[in-house]
């Protein structure tokens, strides 16, 4: 039976309190979730039926070896993840830990593997200061231009990376010239015509803004 995000918030958090030595109780776990105890003992007894823990009225909950190895599994992740987005995508580190709780609950199998192996692997070349470890650091850091229509391109001049009309569309637009790769210059919009004008391969050419809004420039 799949183990729903919330009930493996508790397991994690079970596991956190039980691995710094605390007595796990419905108080401690809403306490620490910031969740009300009536949400929580209704989550402990769910948990209870699915064999994660055992909990005896007003007593303390105690988390079955299921119950301890899934909550586990997800801090494991969990730090994993906030290393990653704090460490290397250099996040706000609250902002990562709120990453990383919604990120955890999604990473399974080979690619959870391929992932900590990925951070493994970044984290030791960073310890011996690999020369192209500081070159991955120094790309991370740029200034990025991701893609954008036409419609939405604030610069003179653009390369095409991608057409995203019909083919139609996409031939009648190479035989204009406009073709992935290419660089468009002095790129103009005309709002009283609502159309753009740029030149593309030395040739003027116009296009409706609708025809515009399929080419993508970066």
């Amino acid at each position: 039976m799949p183990v729903s995000s919330r009930i493996e918030d508790y397991l994690e958090a079970l596991f956190q309190l039980e691995s710094a030595g605390k007595r796990l109780t419905v108080t401690a776990l809403a306490d620490k979730l910031a969740l009300t105890k009536g949400t929580v003992a209704t989550g402990v007894k769910k948990m209870e039926e699915a064999g994660l823990v055992s909990h005896a009225a007003y007593g303390d909950v105690f988390l079955t070896p299921k119950g301890r190895e899934i909550g586990w599994k997800v801090l494991i992740k969990h730090d994993a993840l906030t290393n990653f987005f704090c460490g290397i995508l250099n996040i706000d580190p609250e902002k990562a830990e709120e990453i990383a709780c919604l990120t955890e609950h999604y990473l399974e199998g080979k690619a959870a593997s391929r992932f900590f192996n990925m951070i493994d692997f970044l984290y030791e070349a960073r310890i011996a200061k690999e020369e192209w470890m500081n070159g991955l650091l120094n790309a991370l850091d740029k200034p990025q231009t991701l893609p954008r229509p036409m419609t939405l391109w604030n610069e003179k001049s653009g390369k095409i990376c991608r057409l995203s009309g019909s083919a139609d569309l996409c031939n009648r637009l190479e035989d204009l010239g406009i073709k992935t790769g290419d660089l468009l210059k002095n790129i103009r919009f005309d709002e009283d015509k609502n159309e753009f004008s740029f030149k593309a391969n030395e040739q003027n050419v116009t296009l409706a803004f609708a025809d515009a809004a399929t080419v993508w420039l970066c």
